[in-house]
């Protein structure tokens, strides 16, 4: 016969996972509204650089120094969410090193380093640790910073591996592709469909040319690193509330068939006692 007192203590231990559950899911909903604003906001200042970016107007990727970067986190409980990323960004290397580019991994995150120096030992060249314990504190001035450290490994293109959200339910694995400074320059002063923005003519006219460009490239290049990490933290949220809401599915199957069996234990227990005790009294 199975002990009632074990089952209560499994019930019990079930009970509390499941509160825990529920409590990580009200939590990560709350972050999620305080960072959809930020993120609304962010996009109206992002959007018109995005033309600068366009991966239509960049020349072909071969024969390239390439710089891959993938937005990992180090928070628990997020489902799949890094390992998409990685794979990913383990696709686009290869990728890259098929068209004979030369390929170098910028880790965020100590899981994403782990991941890297296992799967491409060698490649790993740079390193973000602990960014992400509040990515919402995060400014364009901390982007920028980082921008110009990337911008001194002189690289031809930058991939920006992250997850970007469209629901709670929803998130998909996206990459931005940056061209280098010089790229982004000749982009701005060439093509047609660009010289009639104000950037352009200002530019132009601006006697103080190459750092006026160099300033654009590199708040453009901020933007974009912000709306990714922002996004990946989005993202990842939205990923632990559905993980989190299956963990609470499963947990809550196992507290009814757990329910039932100390139930059934229990009342075993009951009816051999008041079995002990009809004996005890007929012997006596």
């Amino acid at each position: 016969m199975v002990d009632p007192k074990k089952l209560k203590l499994k019930l019990t231990g079930y009970e509390k996972f499941r509160d825990i559950t529920k409590s990580i899911q009200i939590v990560a909903l709350s972050n999620i509204a305080e960072l959809k604003d930020n993120i609304s906001n962010r996009f109206l200042a992002l959007t018109p650089f995005l033309s600068f970016f366009n991966v239509k107007h960049y020349t072909e990727c071969e024969n390239m120094q390439c710089l891959v970067m993938p937005v990992t986190i180090d928070k628990n409980c997020c489902g799949p969410h890094n390992t998409e990323i990685l794979g990913a960004s383990e696709e686009i290397v290869d990728t890259l090193e098929d068209s004979m580019n030369s390929v170098r991994i910028f880790s965020t995150g100590s899981r994403g380093k782990v991941a890297m120096l296992s799967t491409f030992p060698g490649l790993l060249i740079k390193h973000i640790a602990r960014y992400n314990k509040d990515i919402a504190g995060f400014s364009i001035f901390s982007f920028s910073i980082i921008v110009e450290k990337i911008m001194k490994l002189n690289f031809d293109r930058y991939f920006v591996v992250f997850n970007r959200f469209f629901s709670v339910f929803a998130q998909e694995t996206s990459c931005y592709q940056v061209c280098s400074f010089n790229e982004f320059t000749n982009i701005l002063v060439d093509k047609m469909d660009l010289t009639e923005s104000i950037f352009h003519r200002v530019a132009l006219d601006n006697k103080d040319y190459p750092n006026y460009l160099n300033d654009l490239y590199n708040f453009g290049f901020s933007l974009i690193l912000m709306d990714a990490f922002e996004e990946n933290e989005y993202s990842s949220l939205g990923a632990r509330i559905v993980a989190m809401d299956s963990a609470k599915k499963n947990a809550g199957k196992f507290i009814e068939e757990l329910t039932v069996k100390y139930n059934r234990a229990r009342q075993e227990a009951i009816t051999n006692e008041l079995i002990e005790i009809v004996s005890c009294a007929n012997f006596v």
